[in-house]
């Protein structure tokens, strides 16, 4: 389990966020220090502690664990949680890298996005990095992140 804690006393909000996989039935693990490529689907979601290249759709929660980078086009059904890299590990933006959030993308202290991110609701704690674009998106939008993709 994770804890991430704000502990700037002249902020009155401390915010934490706990991550805890078991609790959040997350069934799928790519471990540190692997790699995967490829077009993917992924059902009860996926912590993610290597590696992860590609297209694909993961249904429930992603978590990207510090040791975790994704990169390519995915679509989360779920909550997104950025612990490592959404996209290159450069300061430079990631073209490649179109990940559509559903829920709600958490972008915790040592997160770093440099990818694309669209998602219905975005939450940055302190010391956060969002180098890429990042769009919200409404109730009735839906980008077709992966059929543009696989047109290409």
């Amino acid at each position: 389990m994770t804890h991430w804690h704000n502990d700037d006393p002249l902020d009155a909000s401390h915010d934490t966020l706990v991550i805890d996989p078991v609790k959040m039935n997350i069934v799928n693990r790519i471990a540190e220090g692997s790699a995967v490529d490829g077009d993917l689907r992924f059902d009860g979601g996926l912590l993610l502690q290597g590696t992860l290249r590609g297209m694909g759709e993961i249904t429930g929660r992603l978590v990207i664990w510090h040791t975790g980078q994704l990169q390519g086009r995915f679509k989360v059904l779920g909550d997104l949680y950025v612990l490592g890299h959404l996209g290159g590990v450069a300061d430079d933006i990631d073209r490649d890298t179109l990940i559509e959030c559903q829920g709600t993308a958490y972008v915790a202290s040592t997160g770093v996005s440099t990818g694309t991110l669209l998602a219905a609701r975005l939450r940055m704690y302190d010391g956060a990095v969002l180098q890429g674009p990042f769009k919200t998106l409404r109730p009735e939008q839906s980008v077709p992140v992966l059929q543009a993709a696989r047109n290409s």
